[in-house]
C-alpha cells in the first residue's frame, strides 16, 4: 500500500504498509474511532469482546494525531495479555536547514526526562539512501488516556534527494515484550521508502 495522508506528500515519497496495518486520516471526527474500531474487531475477530477497549485506544490516538503536522498516520493493534495495545506510525517532513542527518540524530538523542534507557543509534544505506535511526524507550506520565507508562519510540531519518528536507518516520509502541519482533517490522517497512522521479542513490 502506498502511503498516503491528508497533507500532500512530497513528490515522489511513497512506502509500503503490512496489509493488517490501518490508515488513520487526519484530522477526523472522534466519530470515526467507532467506525475504526469496527473495522479492526472486522479484521480481527478475537478482539470483538474488547471493542470497548480498543474504541477507547483509537480516541486516543487520534487525538495525538490531531495536535501533529503530519503526512499520514498509520496503526495496527497488537492481542496480547493484559488488553489490546497498538503499533503506530506517524510519517512527516521537516526540512534539513543547515543541519547534517547526524545532527538531527543528536538533536533526537539530547537530553529528555522522560528517557529511561540510553538512546541506540544507527545508521543504514538503505535502498532510499543514508538513513539514520534512533531508538529509545520513554517513560510517559501517567494521564487518564493511557494507563501504560512505558513506550518503545524508533525514529527512521532519511534525506529526500534535492529538497533540503527530511522524511521522519516514527514508530511508537506500549507493547516493549514485543521490541524484538517489532523492531523488524519496523526495519522492513523503512526499507520500503522510496522517492519516485527523484535521483536514488545508485
Amino acid at each position: 500500500m502506498t502511503a498516503t495522508g491528508t497533507q500532500p506528500a512530497p513528490a515522489g515519497l511513497a512506502f509500503a504498509m503490512p496489509g493488517d496495518w490501518l490508515t488513520i486520516l487526519i484530522p477526523r471526527k472522534q466519530a470515526d474511532a467507532a467506525r475504526l474500531a469496527d473495522r479492526v474487531t472486522a479484521a480481527r475477530p478475537g478482539l470483538a469482546a474488547r471493542r470497548a477497549a480498543v474504541e477507547h485506544m483509537l480516541r486516543s490516538l487520534i487525538e495525538a494525531c490531531t495536535g501533529l503536522d503530519v503526512l499520514g498516520a498509520y496503526t495496527t493493534i497488537l492481542d496480547v495479555q493484559g488488553g489490546p495495545l497498538p503499533a503506530t506510525l506517524v510519517a512527516s517532513v521537516r526540512p534539513m536547514g543547515s543541519q547534517t542527518l547526524d545532527d538531527i540524530a543528536r538533536d533526537m538523542t539530547g537530553d529528555d526526562e522522560d528517557i529511561i534507557a540510553p538512546a541506540s543509534v544507527r545508521i543504514f544505506d538503505l535502498p532510499a539512501g543514508r538513513t539514520v535511526r534512533v531508538e529509545r524507550f520513554r517513560q510517559w506520565a501517567r494521564s487518564s488516556l493511557d494507563r501504560r507508562l512505558a513506550s518503545m519510540v524508533v525514529q527512521y531519518v532519511t534525506e529526500i534527494p534535492g529538497t533540503g528536507g527530511v522524511v521522519l518516520l516514527t514508530f511508537a509502541t506500549p507493547a516493549v515484550a514485543l521490541a524484538d519482533q517489532l523492531r523488524q517490522v519496523f526495519h522492513q517497512i523503512a526499507c520500503t521508502v522510496r522517492f519516485d522521479g527523484l535521483d536514488q542513490p545508485p
